[in-house]
């Protein structure tokens, strides 16, 4: 009968170790089901882990190997959210194709190269305007005029401006789109109607652009892709955790919509 392998310093339990940590921290990067799974089995090929099983949820990270003595181990990490980082998800990549590789053997050198992947963060300060330039960009694309690619620039920068402050003083993501959303929308109906004197149509044109900002297209797409590889139960929980984030702006949206009478 197998038994767990107590010894924290033996090579199973490092093994184990760096499996678990390598998995965890690309699910925190947002990479796809299907690339974690074949990464770690890999990994663990090479680093000869006989019969290794690895169990991804939305909640957690658990590795299990087994050497050829009856001994295991075990690990498990708790996942907090699912990030979206590519930085971090190529970095990590490139570690694990140098370890299957057969680059990097020894067994504390690639824990601490994994450990040493640390998120890239965009400034927030430039991000901001890119968010509001790429609304009137949604708006120049569908046809806008110049007052409607303004009104959605101003509308969008005012989005993303209460969004990434509502996300610092540590509100839901939830609440925080639907805020973000009626702010948004309101701001560009605002300019529309009392600045610009848009149109009816233009109006609409421009929240249309302004609120498309918030729409979590990164967590759709992995979701369709877990699903159609079989990853049902992550795959359904990223589609579901989607269609939350987009019910809750189409909740503000509807909200100011009401309001502004359009």
């Amino acid at each position: 009968m197998p038994h767990i392998d107590l010894d924290t310093s033996s090579d199973l339990n490092k093994k184990t170790k760096i499996l678990c940590t390598f998995g965890w921290r690309m699910a925190l990067a947002g990479a796809e089901t299907r690339l974690i799974m074949r990464c770690c089995h890999d990994m663990a090929k090479a680093m000869h882990v006989i019969n290794p099983e690895f169990t991804l949820t939305r909640s957690f990270f658990l590795v299990r190997c087994c050497d050829g003595n009856s001994h295991y181990a075990e690990r498990i990490a708790k996942i907090k959210s699912l990030g979206i980082n590519m930085n971090s998800v190529t970095r990590l990549n490139f570690i694990a194709n140098d370890v299957i590789s057969g680059e990097i053997t020894d067994l504390d050198l690639i824990y601490h190269k994994i450990r040493a992947v640390r998120p890239a963060h965009y400034n927030k300060n430039m991000l901001i305007p890119i968010e509001a330039f790429a609304a009137a960009a949604f708006a120049y694309c569908n046809g806008g005029t110049a007052t409607v690619c303004l009104a959605a620039l101003i509308g969008g920068f005012m989005l993303m401006f209460f969004k990434f402050w509502l996300l610092k003083k540590g509100f839901f993501e939830t609440f925080v789109f639907m805020a973000c959303a009626f702010l948004g929308c309101a701001t560009t109906y605002i300019m529309c109607t009392y600045v610009l004197n848009a149109s009816a149509e233009e109006t609409r044109l421009a929240i249309m652009a302004t609120t498309l900002l918030l729409v979590p297209g990164f967590p759709y797409m992995n979701g369709f892709l877990d699903i159609f590889k079989g990853y049902l139960e992550i795959g359904v929980m990223r589609l579901v955790y989607s269609i939350i984030l987009t019910a809750c702006a189409a909740s503000g949206l509807l909200g100011a919509l009401y309001l502004m009478w359009i």
